[in-house]
């Protein structure tokens, strides 16, 4: 009696499963309550493609090859769920099997349980009414489960179907509020409504389609032939090429397409369709018709934000490409130009040109008399004098204190509106410039070792804002500009050797702590400008990326300003330095950097030899990069006691053995100089479309 009370409560149990659970649970409680040896359950779900089959074993490993020997075994019952009671050999094991069966379910489902059993006396009577109550609570379960989702579904389609069952069942006053709020839900929705019988053409619109389509309801009779009216010559053929084939597929449909109001103006739609026969065989739809005019304005105005993205993206390549350009000029020019007043025209040429200045001034400060005084002058496209501009004379020197010039030597720049009757340019100087055409005034001081020796000033005839990466590459070339003003001044004070020692010293720092970047920008923009063109890739990736090279390019001019070594390395170590260097000179599909190093005793070496191993390896890759276009750099950093043993190669298109013997070009010859600096020796295997090695093998002093 216990047992068939807790048969009775398994449909509590069951809810919720579905049938296969349901199966699995029956068999796991009759194996157990019945002390089975096994039990096989199968079970055709109506309108399921495959059979549902389960199978427990109280003593036999459940496998594919078991369940099929099973089966074998138990088939004449599952033809025949009411066969008699019978014994059959054990169909995985010595002994035979008692075999009881019960039918599986109702009508329009296939199901047999089959029990089995190694007692004699299976099945009793008790046994054989459990097994029964067993299987028809499994199969009421199911029922219920099959009655619940199709009333669930049944609950849903009456839910879609509320509108025109309502027009059966309620009453006019029902009705007419049902309509009502149908519209009001059609007006904030934008979405009309229609139906229309094939057969005999008729067509009905809600208040909404009317009002979408531009029809008065009480007066128009809604046709085919007015719809076809509206729509867009462009669409028309389409649209009936669509209906045409849902009527003949008696199939759904959905079609976006663009209708001609009588004003002329254009609405997107779209209209989906549901195809009904009715019980009489005819074929109806019914379907909604949605403006959509708002959503296609969005989605244009995404393309147009992608477009303008791309606008973006080629400006700033054009621009970096500008700036770079203009960080190259002056770096070759500090190389290569006799005469420092030379190279500080050309700098102000440069930073004039980026910024779209009309003119700039170089005024000089006098720390004896406290002064800055004009330099020079460049405007319409050359570089001249005081005298040559027409300076006026009582401006060319500004007192520092009197005239309040050192309040622009304490920003880093300043930027300072001419129509400001406030501002802190004195004011006969303002009306001047104002007479110019001049409305705004860019100042950058010139500074090295904490110290303004002077500044760039850059007029503009315009109404001008700034932004930071302009004022950043501006603020780098200033910064070389106030370098050749230092090695101007070591000029007066020492030796021309001294000067001229000073000078290829201060020029090989600024050649190293640049080149590799500006090199790194070139190669990155190049990816850029090939992908902008092909129209595929992330272009603005690689802008982002030579942004980030140009801005650690700015980070070394500062220091070259403020110190002629790094700090990077008292910061990170060289291993972890030269590593950032070598991942910083990699372009993703063009260039590959790898790094390698062993167990560098970091702390024993010696901080001189350290820099001048970084500025070697700057040197190297630079050189490599610039001059023999590789596709893979390897730099590997060995710990050979007493020797540390630094090695760059490249896969490029090498070295020629008349430039390797004459040391030509500006690195090659750094290279060997710092080597024997640092009394190390310099290795460099190289052949013309071979690539090159270049080792560098440095004793550590104990």
């Amino acid at each position: 009696m216990r047992d068939l009370v807790a048969l009775s409560a398994l449909p509590v149990i069951w809810t919720g499963y579905d049938s296969e659970r349901i199966a699995e649970s029956l068999a796991d409680v009759m194996l157990r309550i019945l002390s089975l040896e096994l039990i096989y359950i199968t079970f055709a779900r109506k309108g399921a493609p495959a059979v549902m089959e389960v199978v427990r074993c109280s003593q036999v490993h459940d496998s594919a090859e078991n369940r099929q020997a099973i089966g074998r075994a138990v088939a004449p019952w599952l033809s025949d769920p009411f066969a008699p009671i019978s014994v059959i050999p054990h169909p995985l094991q010595e002994g035979t099997l008692r075999i009881a069966s019960a039918r599986f379910g109702y009508v329009g489902d296939a199901g047999v349980l089959v029990a089995g059993s190694v007692r004699s006396d299976f099945p009793s009577e008790q046994e054989r009414l459990l097994i029964s109550v067993g299987a028809n609570q499994a199969a009421i379960a199911i029922q219920q489960r099959r009655v619940a989702r199709l009333y669930a579904e049944l609950t849903h389609a009456n839910e879609e179907l509320k509108a025109e069952i309502s027009e059966r069942r309620r009453a006019e006053e029902a009705l007419r509020r049902s309509e009502g709020f149908l519209a009001q839900g059609e007006r904030i929705g934008h979405t009309g409504s229609w139906g229309w019988h094939v057969a005999t053409g008729l067509v009905y619109w809600s208040k909404e389609h009317f009002r979408i389509f531009d029809y008065d309801p009480q007066t128009t009779k809604p046709s085919y032939s007015l719809l076809l009216e509206r729509i867009h010559p462009e669409d028309r053929f389409s649209f009936e090429e669509t209906l045409n084939r849902a009527v003949r597929d008696k199939s759904d449909f959905e079609y976006d397409y663009r209708i001609v109001l009588p004003d002329r103006s254009t609405k997107f739609l779209r209209s989906v369709g549901q195809a009904l026969v009715n019980p009489s065989g005819e074929l109806e739809f019914i379907g909604t018709v949605m403006d959509i005019s708002d959503l296609k304005r969005a989605e244009e105005m995404r393309a147009a934000m992608a477009r303008e993205r791309e606008l973006f993206a080629q400006q700033r390549a054009t621009e970096l490409a500008k700036a770079n350009e203009a960080l190259r000029e002056c770096l070759d020019a500090l190389a290569s130009v006799p005469e420092l007043d030379e190279f500080l025209g050309q700098v102000m040429a440069a930073i004039t040109r980026q910024l779209g200045a009309v003119s700039s001034m170089l005024r000089v400060r006098n720390f004896e008399q406290n002064t800055l005084s004009v330099e020079l002058v460049f405007q319409n496209g050359r570089v001249m004098t005081p005298d040559e501009a027409k300076f006026p004379d009582c401006w060319r020197s500004l007192s520092l204190v009197e005239q309040r010039a050192a309040t622009f030597l304490d920003q880093p720049t300043t930027v300072t509106r001419i129509l400001d009757p406030h501002s802190p340019i004195p004011e006969a100087l303002r009306f001047y410039l104002l007479g110019l055409g001049v409305k705004t005034l860019l100042i950058i001081p010139l500074t090295l070792g904490g110290q303004a020796n002077g500044q760039l000033s850059f007029r503009f005839t315009e109404e001008r804002d700034f932004d930071p990466e302009e004022l950043e590459i501006a603020r780098a070339l200033a910064t070389q500009a106030s370098l050749a003003i230092h090695l101007t001044r070591l000029a007066t004070a020492a030796r021309q050797s001294a000067v001229l020692e000073e000078r290829n010293q201060l020029a090989a720092e600024i050649h190293d702590a640049l080149a590799q970047s500006f090199t790194g920008i070139s190669m990155q923009l190049g990816v850029a400008g090939e992908q902008l063109a092909a129209k595929e890739g992330d272009p603005l990736r690689q802008i982002q990326r030579a942004n980030e090279i140009a801005n650690f390019g700015l980070a070394e001019a500062r220091r070259s300003i403020l110190s002629l070594r790094s700090n990077a390395i008292e910061e990170l170590g060289l291993t972890t330095t030269l590593q950032r260097l070598v991942e910083h000179s990699s372009v993703a599909g063009r260039l590959r950097c790898d790094f390698r190093s062993n167990n560098i005793p970091e702390e024993s070496l010696p901080l001189r030899i350290q820099h001048e191993l970084l500025r070697f390896a700057q040197e190297a890759i630079s050189n490599a990069v610039r001059h023999a276009k590789p596709t893979v750099v390897s730099v590997t950093l060995r710990w050979e006691p007493p020797n540390l043993i630094l090695k760059v190669k490249d896969n490029g298109s090498g070295i020629s053995s008349a430039s390797l013997v004459k040391s030509e070009g500006f690195g090659l010859s750094n290279m060997r100089t710092r080597a024997s600096q640092i009394d190390g020796k310099l290795d460099i295997q190289t052949a013309a479309g071979h690539g090159t090695s270049i080792v560098l093998t440095v004793p550590i002093p104990s």
